[in-house]
């Protein structure tokens, strides 16, 4: 489920130049060029958390590109604005808290100088618990977002089985992953690729983002009947569509920006 919104320009005929203004790991609010061996135009959008991405074809001069982003400045803004609005995506500092909505899980990080060898220690409770991380912001970002995976892994595998079980979409593999501008996605192999950052959703979010998935498996696309056979298992599918595009700004901003991109 890819959801971001893109613009574009007209074909920029130049002579070969080496581009040097694009950023290793973009931050939120940043902005940063791709050159794209299957880019046609220019073009431009701004990823969920406010971050920009320039996508440049080959033998692009870097004076068009950044002619480009000049006289796409005003849009940017505006779209990034929209698309942050003061929600916790805007944030890239290191938590202090971990709310985990999808299961009620409420985790406390902790943090003390780094050592040697960076660590990350698990003191769980009831309701989440205690995260201990003795490294430098680089590398506890790194932990971090390992933790919440593997936690991914814990809490959404077995949903998915037990939502395999109940509508007969059975995968054949089921991977978690930390990606920038897709919820999920289902293979032609059958394996159901799940956003880590989706323990950020409601409940009712992931019920639907792993229904939605799940009816790929018999439907690879978004036609008539692949919607009537999510109906069939979902409620309020256009409503819980709507709520989950909407909801990135619901994902801290360290999950995706600062630090190590790992």
């Amino acid at each position: 489920m890819r959801l971001v919104p893109s613009i574009g320009t007209s074909d920029l005929a130049a002579p070969p130049s080496q581009l040097d203004i694009f950023s290793v790991e973009p931050a939120a609010g940043s902005l940063s060029v791709r050159r794209s061996s299957r880019a046609k135009r220019l073009s431009v959008r701004v990823l969920p958390h406010g971050h920009a991405e320039v996508v440049v074809p080959p033998r692009t001069r870097a004076a068009d590109v950044s002619a480009f982003i000049a006289a796409s400045q005003e849009w940017i803004e505006r779209t990034r604005r929209r698309a942050i609005h003061g929600a916790p995506s805007a944030d890239v500092s290191l938590p202090a808290r971990i709310d985990l909505a999808a299961v009620g899980e409420r985790w406390r990080v902790d943090y003390s100088p780094p050592r040697p060898k960076a660590a990350l220690r698990v003191e769980p409770a009831d309701d989440g618990g205690r995260l201990l991380v003795s490294a430098n912001d680089v590398e506890a970002r790194h932990l971090l977002r390992r933790w919440l995976a593997a936690s991914a892994r814990r809490i959404l595998t077995p949903q998915v089985e037990r939502i395999a079980g109940e509508t007969g979409l059975r995968p054949a593999a089921v991977s978690i992953r930390r990606q920038r501008t897709r919820w999920g996605s289902c293979t032609t192999r059958r394996q159901v690729n799940l956003n880590c950052a989706a323990l950020f959703l409601t409940e009712a979010l992931v019920e639907y983002l792993i229904v939605h998935e799940l009816c790929h498996l018999r439907h690879m696309n978004h036609s008539r009947k692949f919607w009537s056979l999510v109906g069939t298992i979902v409620p309020d599918v256009r409503a819980r569509e709507a709520a989950l595009a909407a909801s990135w700004n619901a994902v801290p901003g360290w999950v995706f920006y600062g630090g190590s991109a790992s």
